[in-house]
């Protein structure tokens, strides 16, 4: 029979607990260090660490998906970063506003048709510069997307858990490169004496 008792409750109502770990992850990750008690940061160890390593595994998993396809490091780099900029196709076109008001989308300016087929333009010679093969160039588009598709299934993921958008940017942007070598680990306990009042044990949890 299961009772559902599993885990560290640290004398809270689930949703209050809930919060509180929530909001104890958010300092931890914005601040990277938390002065809170023993019992406490034990409970929020583990998710905290946790929620690092989905970053990180859904980070490789999409750049192994993209090297696949690119094998050179710096040129996977240039493709990713180029589609990130937008979403197009060697064969994408500026679809005439007939075609537009079929799809129910609102018609085009003179002005606005010339500024997007420019940026359209560009964007193809970028990636042309980086890959001359028309068909390579392509391919190594699309691995991209798809990489950048397992990526965001990874942020999406943590943000069922930690619902900050700022937090789990900082874990992208930051602790994914710090990390990436580590099988875990991602922080530690040090205890700092005992709480007046109720003698209760702090201590201070950071990342290493």
């Amino acid at each position: 029979m299961r009772h559902r008792v599993a885990g560290n409750r640290i004398n809270m109502s689930e949703a209050r607990r809930r919060a509180a770990i929530r909001n104890l992850i958010d300092g931890l990750y914005t601040w990277e260090h938390v002065t809170t008690t023993e019992a406490r940061a034990k409970a929020v160890r583990g998710e905290a660490e946790r929620l690092i390593a989905i970053a990180i595994r859904g980070h490789n998993e999409a750049w192994a998906h993209l090297k696949a396809v690119v094998s050179d490091d710096y040129t996977a780099e240039q493709v990713l970063a180029l589609a990130r900029r937008g979403k197009f196709s060697l064969d994408s076109v500026i679809a005439a506003n007939e075609s537009r008001e079929a799809q129910g989308k609102f018609p085009l300016s003179a002005e606005a048709r010339k500024f997007k087929e420019d940026r359209l333009a560009r964007m193809k010679k970028d990636l042309l510069d980086i890959i001359k093969d028309q068909n390579q160039a392509q391919n190594a588009l699309t691995a991209a997307r798809e990489a950048m598709a397992i990526e965001l299934h990874a942020r999406r993921t943590i943000l069922k858990h930690l619902p900050y958008e700022r937090a789990v940017k900082k874990i992208f942007e930051q602790f994914v490169p710090r990390f990436s070598g580590r099988n875990g680990g991602y922080t530690r306990i040090t205890k700092i004496g005992r709480r007046q009042g109720d003698a209760a044990e702090m201590v201070r949890l950071e990342l290493v």
